[in-house]
């Protein structure tokens, strides 16, 4: 019996093993040699090593010392007290130390905070001080083990504690975290906290680096994280700095195998922003970058007869600028097959003949060789538009372990050759294929475009066409998505830019998704792309040879180089000091890629001292400049730029106003058409401008919003409209106007007459393919007339185009007609709206209470401009609210416990919807609700957007599947968007509530997320 009984727990144990097994997932493949690694990783980090400062308060066993605290600082240097923070930045205690700093003065000037440690034992060492300007303050930790050096960004976080990591001090030594700069800038010194914590949970936090990435460490109790994706996707981790662990189980494809001829490499696309990759147990490898793909040749470490566990540790701690740090895996992973020897890169460009109609190019097909013998390889090339089109052979003897470059040329008739422009996107597709020995070794594909690009003292040419054009800086990231980005955000923003007038811009400091170039390819946009350098003092970066900046450069240059939207290069922006690293970087790039233009954005070329000898303009191609109201005038900037160096075109790279004053939609900026005029049938070289920003994005920067966002953008966070919008839309627009003549219903027709924008104009460029778009709606807003008619080509000198629309019988209520300017690719590039009647009434879905204060929610209406509510006060005046383009309006200045009655009314010119909807509403004490910008379910994740204040310590969230039983509940302290996880509904209904220090507010109107 014992027998029998051991046999069937053996038997039993097999079961759970092979079951267990079985969940472990085989890779999908994408082709014959590529699987995804994408999907579901675990996720955790290991305390001490990062930290959430919404997560942090101090409590009762801390230490904390304040720089206002003689006994327990030591301060060498002159430092000034300063008792209000900088931007309205917040700090702790009364007040906090301020120095500038010059170059190598670390020595000599310093402030030490010194605990009183009378025990040896273990702590968590934070920092919180207010704004200051430098990003590359080192803060340095003296524990029992020697000194630890650190980096923050004074311009990011302020008034809130970051952890510098958790630290041995010894009773005995002289302990100390001593705040000071290597390089210039101005240093804030503010307060220490020191947090005891036990020494089991020390060890625990010393020995968990060297076990996470082990195959038989036990990762069931960890995170569920998607890839692509952030660790911000997590509440928990919604503002994490610092390290976090990936991990993912893996069976390769039944049908990989391995073998003496194949290599199998792992590519990771993008991770922000320092990575370290394990397989099996094995250090792979370590790349820094965030943007710039990587690769490492994994055949050695795979296991193809059970399962696999890569385990990546990832490094948000170094930030830039002023936009959010997505910590994560942002980008797509795959495993690939390759044999010895593969197609590295190959780059193609495409030289037309504008006289000729012809084209020639000249291919560079990069073999590399990674067997112990050298090989002799044919090379065949073949370039295709709707069939074939041109075919190269060549063969190559590629020498053991090398890489080489072989040249192919050839030509285009005149009848295959259509050139790319940003309103006829035509591409190419080029496809070549290596064999040896009549066997297929390798295949790579890649997308092209045929156009041309010239520059001269005033003009920038494509296709021998003098051109302005307007575009936008986009930041690369959404409010949930962060800077993974699928391809649907991607593809509604490169939508909406185009529909704002988007033809040409510097889309983004930092090396892009290639989603994203590959659909400017497909859609339009010339584009200027640039290497994430922003502060040569970033520690990264090492004078005078720059070897990392280098780096993320070639694999941008090398990576995106056959994309015809991109026409040009930039190695960096706004930099200081740096007339040496841009010469050397844009030799860099010319030598890399000869055929596009390569430049350094800059914000000092307009300063007294910037001369042809001491600034990079002198050796760009094309002048990037980015304009903002500190620097002065605009004439006097740009005056100044062309006196210096006459014989380049200027682009105004950025050009950006005060952030709008709140995250509402309804902000517009009068002052972004005045600064339109600086080169509006003047200046003629500013050959075109890129408005900062075109969305709005997350930040940690000083003086951010309520919800932790920049508040710049023609769209926020979520992908909604401001009023800007149409503003920057007409003022994009190649035309002045849409004028309507002689319009009689009756008569079935109406003259039209388009003004069209000159040559020195702003923008200018030929209409070719346009067409002239018109539709009658009735009172519903049903189209019930919809015609079309093509547009002869309309150039910049026609200066007006004269024709007339026509219809048939139509009702006699009418609500509009709409006539559109259309480009070849489906874009609005100007609309006319002509009402005959007020729009109907909005329909009222509900209403928030709060403190002195209502919100009134509605369903928005064809035809209507602008909302506005109406109401009788407590001294029986009628009282107008603000009015809105958004379908929520706030009333304040109300009183408590008294019922007012409400109603909605849409407007157009008009004049006003009758007989309006109304509801009644009696304000109470509770803090009004958040406004819900956004609900929607993915990821098997809810996620909500809503408004915030600074008060704000709690959000609670009340769902379920139907209205009548909203029976869960959430809580949540990150503002501006969190998600819930659910089990897989496809629809939820919720409410959310503030929470201030205790104090809960009212209930938000139930709202649906599918």
């Amino acid at each position: 019996m014992r027998k029998i009984f051991l046999s069937i727990v053996i038997i039993s144990s097999l079961i759970a093993c092979n079951s267990a097994l079985k969940k472990v997932k085989i890779l999908e493949t994408t082709s014959e040699n590529t699987a995804t690694l994408n999907g579901d990783w675990k996720f955790n980090t290991i305390y001490g090593m990062g930290s959430n400062p919404l997560n942090i308060q101090v409590q009762s066993t801390d230490i904390v010392i304040e720089s206002s605290n003689e006994k327990h600082i030591e301060v060498k240097g002159n430092w000034a007290v300063k008792k209000v923070g900088e931007r309205g930045s917040v700090f702790y205690g009364d007040n906090y130390l301020v120095r500038w700093f010059k170059e190598n003065e670390t020595a000599e000037n310093y402030v030490r905070f010194k605990p009183n440690i009378t025990k040896t034992g273990y702590y968590e060492a934070l920092v919180i001080a207010p704004f200051a300007t430098h990003m590359t303050v080192q803060v340095n930790v003296n524990h029992s083990e020697g000194k630890t050096p650190k980096y923050l960004s004074q311009r990011i976080n302020c008034g809130q504690w970051i952890s510098l990591g958790i630290f041995k001090f010894n009773a005995a030594n002289d302990n100390y975290v001593e705040v000071t700069a290597i390089t210039d800038g101005q240093v804030a010194a503010n307060t220490v906290l020191f947090r005891p914590i036990s020494e089991e949970n020390y060890n625990e936090a010393k020995k968990q680096p060297e076990q996470v990435y082990l195959p038989e460490y036990n990762d069931s109790d960890w995170h569920n994280l998607k890839v692509p994706g952030h660790w911000g996707m997590l509440n928990s981790y919604s503002n994490y700095n610092g390290l976090g662990w990936y991990r993912k189980e893996f069976e390769l494809p039944k049908d990989w195998k391995t073998s003496t001829n194949n290599k199998y490499r792992l590519q990771f696309d993008g991770v922000y922003h320092v990575a370290k990759v394990y397989l099996n147990g094995e250090f792979i490898g370590r790349h820094q970058g965030g943007f710039t793909p990587f690769e490492f040749e994994v055949g050695d470490q795979l296991n193809f007869k059970k399962s696999n566990v890569l385990a990546v540790e990832v490094d948000n701690n170094f930030i830039v600028g002023a936009t959010w740090n997505w910590g994560g895996i942002i980008r797509d992973v795959h495993l690939v097959k390759n044999n010895d020897v593969r197609i590295n890169n190959q780059y193609i460009h495409a030289t037309p003949d504008l006289e000729k109609g012809t084209a020639s190019f000249k291919l560079k097909v990069r073999l590399e060789n990674n067997s112990s013998e050298a090989k002799n390889i044919s090379i065949h090339s073949v370039i295709s538009k709707n069939g074939k089109l041109v075919e190269l052979n060549k063969t190559a003897e590629v020498a053991a372990n090398k890489i080489v470059d072989e040249i192919l040329e050839g030509n285009l008739e005149a009848k295959d050759v259509k050139l790319w422009h940003f309103d006829h996107p035509e591409l190419y597709s080029l496809e070549t294929t290596i064999t040896e020995n009549e066997n297929k070794i390798d295949t790579k594909t890649d997308n092209f475009g045929i156009r041309k690009i010239e520059v001269t003292a005033s003009k920038l040419l494509l296709n021998g066409e003098p051109i302005r054009l307007g575009g936008f800086n986009r930041v690369s990231e959404h409010r949930y998505w962060g800077s993974s980005e699928p391809l649907e955000v991607l593809e509604k923003d490169v939508d909406l830019m185009k529909e704002a007038g988007a033809n040409f811009m510097r889309i983004m400091h930092g090396t892009q998704n290639e989603k994203l170039i590959e659909l400017c390819d497909k859609k339009g946009i010339l584009i200027f792309e640039e290497a994430n350098v922003r502060d040569l003092t970033n520690p990264e970066f090492t004078a005078p040879h720059y070897p990392l900046a280098k780096e993320w450069i070639k694999g941008m240059v090398e990576r995106d180089w056959n994309h015809p939207s991109i026409i040009g290069w930039s190695v960096g922006n706004e930099l200081t000091d740096h007339n040496e690293y841009a010469k050397l970087t844009m030799d860099y790039v010319r030598e890399m890629d000869p055929n596009r233009l390569v430049t350094c954005v800059s914000n000092s070329g307009q300063k007294e001292e910037a001369t042809r000898e001491t600034d990079p303009n002198t050796e760009v191609d094309i002048i990037m400049h980015n304009m903002y109201s500190w620097q002065g005038e605009p004439q006097v900037i740009i005056d100044k730029l062309r006196s210096e160096w006459p014989e380049k075109p200027i682009f105004i790279s950025e050009y950006g106003f005060d952030p709008y004053p709140t995250t509402s939609l309804d902000g517009d900026q009068q002052i972004f058409s005045d600064w339109n005029e600086h080169w509006r049938s003047k200046n003629e070289f500013v050959i075109g401008g890129s408005l900062w920003t075109f969305n709005d994005y997350r930040s940690g920067y000083a003086a951010t919003s309520q919800e932790e966002n920049r508040v710049w953008g023609l769209i926020n966070v979520w992908r909604q409209k401001r009023r800007m919008f149409e503003r920057v839309a007409k003022e994009f627009s190649p035309i002045k106007d849409i004028e309507v003549k002689n319009l009689n219903i009756l008569n079935n027709k109406a003259v039209i007459e388009i003004p069209v924008r000159g040559v020195n104009d702003y923008p200018s460029y030929g209409l070719t393919g346009y067409k002239l778009k018109w539709n009658f709606r009735s009172l519903d807003g049903t189209i019930i007339e919809n015609k079309s008619q093509d547009l002869p080509n309309i150039n910049p000198t026609d200066k007006v185009w004269k024709g007339e629309i026509s219809w048939g019988k139509l009702p006699s209520e009418l609500l509009d007609l709409r006539i559109q300017l259309v480009s070849p690719t489906g874009y609005v590039r100007y609309e006319k709206v002509i009402p005959f009647s007020v729009p109907n009434s909005p329909v009222i879905t509900g209403i928030d209470l709060g403190d002195k204060s209502v919100r009134v929610l509605f369903q928005e209406v064809p035809g209507a401009t602008e909302y506005l509510v109406r109401y009788s006060n407590d001294n029986n005046e009628t009282i107008e609210s603000f009015k809105t383009i958004t379908n929520a309006i706030e009333v304040g200045g109300l009183s408590n416990n008294k019922e007012y009655s409400f109603s909605v009314i849409a407007l157009n010119t008009k004049g006003e919807s009758t007989a309006p909807n109304t509801i009644k509403g009696t304000p109470n004490s509770k803090p009004l609700a958040p406004k819900i910008w956004e609900a929607f379910i993915t990821d098997n994740k809810v996620v909500i957007g809503y408004t915030s204040e600074f008060e704000d310590t709690f959000y609670n969230v009340k769902y379920g599947t139907s209205k009548e039983a909203l029976n869960k509940e959430f809580r949540s302290n990150v503002r501006g968007m969190m998600t819930i996880d659910i089990n897989n509904e496809n629809v939820i209904y919720f409410q959310i509530q503030r929470e201030i220090k205790g104090q809960k507010g009212s209930w938000s109107a139930i709202t649906k997320a599918n």
